[in-house]
């Protein structure tokens, strides 16, 4: 509660806020599905290429875990204002209204750390895939793309869905990443509710208690929903 009422009115209340958990339900769905996309994609093609698997599982481990700050610098290096590739784009005419703190640069921090951890979660389930029913789909005359359809992604929807669960909470949580790229500016929940309890002007412990309800219950929803 604050003052006579709950604080959660005040969140209704306020479009700023609305805003930050819309973004951040916003970026969480894209980069899930972008980290599944390309992390169904790379295990696929360590199963076509085995002797890449070991150095593959190593690099997908550390991804996995750079995140937060180390990630926040190198991108900021790399595509910041600044940063070498950004220059060298705009130099080619290319990236002029490139802002990495934008919505943009947060989704592409978010699937920096999705991809690899998508990876490491299913790496195992689509080795588990017998080979055997690919090749007897083909020699009944199935296409690739049909057995996939009827087959593959069927066998694999129980590992999507739990890798899906695992990869939006972890982007709806992420405080590190968007604060070093963003600062108290960046239009996230988790950023948000670190702003409320030190107070951009001044504290407000209620509202980070409301917004971390917002955060819990929709944390909690994507879970049980998995």
């Amino acid at each position: 509660l604050g003052g006579a009422e709950c604080a959660l009115h005040e969140l209704w209340a306020d479009r700023f806020y609305l805003d930050a958990i819309t973004r951040t339900v916003a970026l969480s769905a894209a980069s899930t599905a972008l980290g599944l996309v390309l992390g169904l994609g790379a295990a696929l093609h360590l199963v076509a290429h085995p002797r890449w698997d070991k150095p593959v599982a190593v690099l997908a481990g550390l991804g996995a875990n750079f995140a937060g700050v180390p990630l926040a610098l190198a991108l900021t290096l790399l595509l910041g204002s600044q940063g070498v590739l950004t220059t060298l784009a705009r130099q080619a005419g290319l990236l002029q209204g490139w802002d990495l703190a934008s919505d943009a640069g947060l989704l592409l921090a978010f699937t920096a750390f999705q991809v690899p951890l998508a990876l490491v979660l299913l790496a195992a389930p689509v080795k588990l895939l017998d080979p055997a029913l690919a090749e007897a789909a083909a020699t009944l005359g199935a296409s690739p793309a049909r057995f996939w359809r009827r087959v593959g992604l069927p066998l694999l929807a129980p590992s999507l869905v739990e890798a899906a669960s695992l990869l939006f909470a972890n982007a709806a949580a992420a405080y590190a990443t968007p604060f070093a790229l963003a600062g108290t500016a960046s239009p996230v929940l988790a950023v948000r509710i670190a702003a409320a309890v030190s107070g951009d002007i001044f504290s407000q412990p209620e509202l980070a208690t409301a917004l971390s309800l917002v955060m819990a219950l929709l944390l909690l929803a994507v879970i049980a929903g998995g």
